[in-house]
């Protein structure tokens, strides 16, 4: 029973890992390419495309380096509360509808919670590597 409930918790964080990962990298290719189409700031278009690359592929190195994962997913995290802060802040002041910014604010927060979960996941998963070496390195 245990092992079952351990083993959906494992595919349910494993989920996670790709849907961040992958929001992350369609973010980026989006920006790029509205930029592209409406002749806009190609330039900032471009590093915000990296970014989102760069956060999701950090992402999704945890399977092969934990500590990459974490450093993804932190990143991941404060990105989504800078977000946050700026998004909220525009759309009070063009007088957008209060519900319209308090469902973007809980979805970002919720983000940003979501990726707090895969740093810690991360973490532990690197205190598990270093617990379980047959011999310590010096």
């Amino acid at each position: 029973m245990i092992d079952k409930i351990l083993s959906v918790e494992r595919k349910a964080k494993m989920i996670l890992r790709y849907g961040i990962a992958f929001y992350f990298i369609y973010f980026g290719l989006i920006n790029l390419w509205g930029a592209l189409s409406s002749n806009g700031n190609i330039l900032m278009g471009s590093i915000v495309m990296l970014l989102g690359l760069c956060i999701g592929s950090l992402i999704l190195t945890h399977f092969k380096q934990p500590k990459l994962g974490a450093i993804g997913a932190g990143l991941a995290a404060v990105f989504f509360l800078i977000v946050v802060a700026i998004l909220a802040f525009m759309e009070i002041r063009d007088g957008f509808s209060l519900q319209m910014i308090f469902l973007r604010v809980i979805k970002d927060l919720l983000l940003a919670i979501a990726c707090m979960v895969l740093c810690g996941e991360s973490l532990k998963e690197m205190v598990r590597e270093k617990i379980t070496k047959p011999f310590p390195v010096r």
